[in-house]
């Protein structure tokens, strides 16, 4: 296992046990964060500034995360993404539009969905590492990227197809992804799937919850942020069959050295 840098991850005495404890941990300190920065955007000027220097105040340790502008061709609202040094990972970062030097009112929800995204990165270090490792080995290629963006990580036509048959056609492009691929890199790009899609379904959630907070009190909130995406994702149907999957591989190279699975 790879080791992860103590400043993209919260110590072992703040954050541990299971995803559930984990989630409530980051879904606790994302409250805190909600409440400190509502009046920054009650606010009709808010600064990248402003947010940067309330952001670490909140945070419970010392940690590295860059808050920074969106690329301006971005194709999202918001981001958040490691930051690599010489085949390491050092430190994360929260990136937030910003349009004529201001951070937009109604880009709140945004900002709790990426901190999620960050928040549940320093509290589940193990993800970082099977990162690191794909990172480190050049595993995130244009294949990795095309199966993942186009058949994982993607609004299903729910509306329009039995869920059957859309899980078959994620189940078939993932087979065929780690077809020719050795045993450990199956399992480690699975797991990597699997957690993304675990920390995009907390986001998602934790983007819907505050949503409905802002919308109550009368502050901008876009009409797309009250969407529930956890079923246009099929978040759990993925999850269960990326586990299901790497169970199957599991039990089949054990087998292959005589090990039974229970």
């Amino acid at each position: 296992m790879i080791r992860v840098s103590s400043k993209v991850k919260f110590s072992y005495d703040l954050v541990k046990g299971s995803v559930e404890k984990r989630q409530k941990f980051v879904s606790d300190l994302n409250e805190k964060y909600f409440n400190a920065f509502l009046p920054i955007y009650k606010n009709e000027k808010i600064k990248l500034g402003n947010i940067r220097r309330n952001y670490f105040s909140l945070l419970p340790e010392n940690k590295l995360v860059n808050i920074i502008p969106l690329k301006s061709n971005s194709k999202v609202m918001g981001g958040s993404d490691y930051i690599y040094l010489d085949n390491s990972i050092i430190g994360l970062t929260l990136e937030m539009p910003v349009k004529y030097s201001k951070v937009p009112r109604d880009s709140f929800v945004t900002f709790m969905h990426e901190n999620t995204h960050v928040l549940d990165t320093l509290a589940n270090p193990k993800h970082t590492a099977v990162t690191a490792k794909l990172y480190r080995e050049g595993k995130y290629d244009d294949r990795r990227d095309d199966w993942f963006d186009n058949f994982v990580y993607v609004r299903e036509p729910i509306d329009k197809l039995p869920k059957q048959d859309i899980l078959l056609k994620v189940r078939e492009k993932t087979l065929a992804f780690l077809h020719d691929k050795p045993a450990l890199d199956k399992i480690a790009h699975l797991q990597d799937a699997r957690y993304q899609l675990e920390q995009e379904k907390h986001a998602y959630s934790e983007q819907l919850k505050y949503a409905l907070k802002l919308k109550e009190m009368n502050m901008p909130v876009d009409d797309i942020d009250l969407i529930d995406e956890s079923k246009n994702f099929l978040f759990d149907d993925k999850i269960k069959l990326l586990k299901e999957i790497a169970f199957e591989l599991i039990a089949k190279e054990r087998k292959k050295i005589g090990i039974k699975t229970t």
